[in-house]
């Protein structure tokens, strides 16, 4: 059986959250279990029977509070006969083989049994079989949620009503109800004893503002690596394992069913085109690595020139082949591609540009380079595309330029000439001075030729235009490096950098990149020092005409525009009252059905409100979302036995693309309920159970146990919040894919 290598928590040590639960959450709990059979009792008190047995269940549970208040063994509970489903069994043999008393436990199987005991102690009853201890107050919490429920239907009809098709490719959308989804965990009533509808009401996230002020506040944040994971579905399955009921099942559903909304999974070409495109640019990449050791060089970049081949094309070389850095000569083109593929693609531009079609290529989130900067205005017109707010926003840093020399001399080509001799007047000094001095959104990180197509005949021979362009970064870097003020400048320079380091070091240090080599003559590049080489027909095959290829390119968005990402979300909910207020089959229905009362909500959201309900009972009734509750979800066992425990339940799992796990209790058992360091990594904490499934865990802060922090992390929140461990003000969203594991 997996053991952990570091101990569980427990309520033995005194102090730590588990004891003060064991010593004051749990008696408080048991006391409004009792007080609710109470109202019951006096709500039916005509039944003298129900009442007689009313108060036979009070005495049984008040024993369990006095053997808890004195830490006495844990009582096997022997479900059998009528009642032997659920199955007690796992707990049976636990309390054989360890003898555990209500300190003296793993905290995790002791706050288990508490719940398992009081269900069965009900399920035995003649008279109260059914009885859901913890109704009252689920109820109560929806009830106290209306506003913020009207919002996120608002939220939704507006995503939905504004854009039928919603567009894929940026999952900002989705980072928002990820978002709303998480925070909605903060609502946890086995934790909120005695909160009031005030209290509910502020841990409730639903606008941007709220989110956002609580940005800073989630200290693991995978939230764009389980995106890819769900974008790269097609017709997939999405399985949700449900933690609280109340509002936060609403976020949940909210996240479903924009799940269920989404088209456009991503384009992809049949088994031989993918396998052709696999062996091609395996020949390339060995082609290239014998030249960098012929030469003695390093390997240089190799960006596939994608032009007139279709996106699935590109997507068999991004999915068989890894390649990430494609190439791309026409701005319409670059765009469309990069609007139904994945958002890691890093995209090179190296056609000719005019100035005004720069903010297109601008507006591309994952435009990695141009390479084809020729002129001052070209590059001030760049930099200000990246510059604006919404296109800064969506990069992870600033944009690579190349400037493109003309080194064949040849009027019908691009570039500013090549700079034969050191000449601080020369138009490429200009342009490289204005780019690094005027563009603090871009970088300058190499020089680029397309030749003399009469100089690539061969890589084993000369090719003056690659001398020309190894000539012109000399006499360049010789120029810019001998002028004091611009080093100074440049040292100076006010730059933007997002999240991505990019300085001017290299520069500095005599270093810049070039682009140069093709198909035909990328040896002979390789040998005159290329760091970037574009290769297109090896690659990807023979191109048809440039109307033939927009025509394939549009016909093949178009089909997949009209599939879905997501065909399926299953809501994996308790087989039993659990934990005061997390989601049964039950809850469900009676969320959805407190939707329709008009009540419920102000009269301005109640046509969101209905709309949304209605959706949502179409999704269950015609299996769009369906709800499961295996058994091993009210089991004591961590998630680490699950494989083991319930192979069955696996093979289920492992159906979805994705297992979105929801709130403190499924991370407590993702992660053992382990005393881990912070720093350990998520992929560990699973133990058996990583890599089995895909895995994105929400969860607020309500235990101990965290994992995935960086270095020195866990002090820096220390200082500014000593409870942050316990107190659902800080977050995780921890993501942890089949190939990661």
């Amino acid at each position: 059986m997996y053991q952990p290598e570091v101990p569980a928590y427990t309520a033995a040590v005194q102090g730590s959250f588990a004891y003060d639960t064991t010593v004051h959450r749990w008696p408080t709990i048991i006391t409004q279990v009792v007080d609710a059979i109470y109202r019951r009792s006096h709500e039916l008190s005509a039944n003298e029977a129900l009442a007689d047995e009313g108060r036979r269940i009070i005495e049984e549970i008040a024993g369990i509070k006095y053997a808890m208040s004195r830490d006495r063994p844990l009582e096997a509970i022997n479900a059998a006969g009528t009642h032997a489903e659920p199955a007690s069994t796992v707990y049976d043999e636990h309390i054989s083989a360890t003898k555990p008393s209500w300190f003296k436990s793993d905290w995790l199987f002791a706050e288990c049994y508490l719940y398992r005991r009081l269900f069965h102690i009900f399920a035995t009853s003649e008279h109260w079989s059914d009885f859901d201890p913890f109704a009252e107050g689920k109820i109560a919490a929806l009830n106290a949620s209306g506003a913020a429920i009207g919002a996120c239907a608002e939220l939704i009809e507006n995503v939905i009503a504004s854009n039928p098709a919603p567009y894929t490719a940026d999952g900002a959308l989705f980072a928002d109800l990820a978002s709303v989804s998480l925070w909605g965990n903060a609502i946890d009533l086995s934790l909120l004893t005695n909160a009031s509808d005030s209290d509910i009401q502020k841990l409730q996230a639903v606008t941007r503002e709220q989110r956002a002020a609580k940005a800073d506040h989630v200290l693991v944040d995978d939230t764009s690596r389980a995106w890819e994971r769900i974008r790269s579905l097609n017709n997939g399955r999405v399985d949700i394992v449900l933690d609280n009921a109340g509002f936060e099942v609403i976020t949940d559903l909210l996240l479903a069913d924009w799940l269920l909304s989404l088209r456009g999974p991503y384009p992809r070409a049949s088994p031989q085109v993918a396998s052709d495109i696999k062996s091609r640019i395996g020949a390339v990449r060995q082609r290239v690595e014998a030249a960098a050791k012929a030469a003695s060089a390093s390997t240089p970049r190799l960006v596939a020139v994608s032009k007139l081949h279709p996106p699935s094309s590109l997507m068999a070389a991004y999915e068989q082949t890894g390649q990430r850095h494609f190439g791309e000569n026409y701005v319409q083109e670059l765009a469309d591609k990069a609007n139904v593929l994945p958002r890691d693609i890093q995209w090179h531009f190296i056609g000719g540009l005019q100035s005004n079609k720069a903010k297109v290529l601008a507006a591309i989130p994952n435009l990695y380079a141009v390479e084809s900067v020729d002129s001052q205005k070209l590059a001030t017109n760049l930099e200000k595309g990246i510059a604006k707010a919404e296109n800064k926003s969506a990069r992870s840093g600033p944009l690579r330029v190349y400037i493109q020399i003309n080194t064949s001399g040849e009027t019908e080509k691009s570039g500013v000439p090549a700079l034969a001799e050191a000449s601080a007047e020369h138009e490429l000094v200009a342009l490289a001075r204005h780019i690094v001095l005027s563009c603090p959104h871009l970088r300058l990180v190499g020089l680029m030729t397309i030749g003399a197509l009469s100089n690539s005949k061969g890589s084993s021979e000369e090719n003056p235009d690659f001398q020309a362009l190894v000539d012109s970064r000399k006499n360049l870097l010789d120029v810019l490096l001998a002028d004091a003020s611009f080093v100074e400048a440049t040292k100076n320079a006010e730059l933007w950098h997002g999240s991505e380091n990019i300085t001017y070091d290299d520069l500095l240090a005599g270093n810049l990149e070039l682009s140069m080599g093709m198909s035909a003559d990328l040896e002979a590049a390789v040998r005159y020092g290329s760091t970037n080489v574009r290769i297109g027909s090896d690659c990807f095959g023979g191109r048809t005409t440039n109307a033939e290829a927009g025509g394939v390119r549009a016909e093949e968005i178009e089909r997949v525009a009209k599939e879905p990402l997501v065909s399926s979300v299953v809501l994996h909910t308790k087989n039993m009252p659990w934990f005061v207020s997390d989601a049964t089959n039950g809850d469900i229905d009676s969320v959805i059905s407190s939707l329709s009362d008009p009540k419920f909500v102000p009269e301005a959201q109640q046509g969101a409100v209905k709309a949304m309900a209605q959706r949502w009972s179409e999704h269950l009734s015609s299996g769009r979302m369906r709800t499961s509750n295996d058994v091993f979800w009210t089991q004591p066992l961590s998630y680490g036995h699950l494989p083991s425990a319930a192979p069955d339940l696996l093979k289920e799992l492992q159906k979805a693309g994705i297992v979105i796990f929801k709130g403190d209790l499924n991370y407590r058992k993702l992660t053992q309920d382990a005393q881990w360091p912070t720093t350990t990594t998520f992929e560990h904490a699973l133990g058996p159970l990583a890599g089995k499934i895909n895995i994105f865990a929400l969860r607020t802060c309500k235990a101990e146990v965290c994992v995935g922090l960086l270095h020195g992390q866990e002090q820096k929140v220390d200082a500014v919040d000593p409870k942050w461990r316990v107190n659902g003000h800080w977050a995780i969203a921890s993501y942890c894919g089949l190939r990661e594991c």
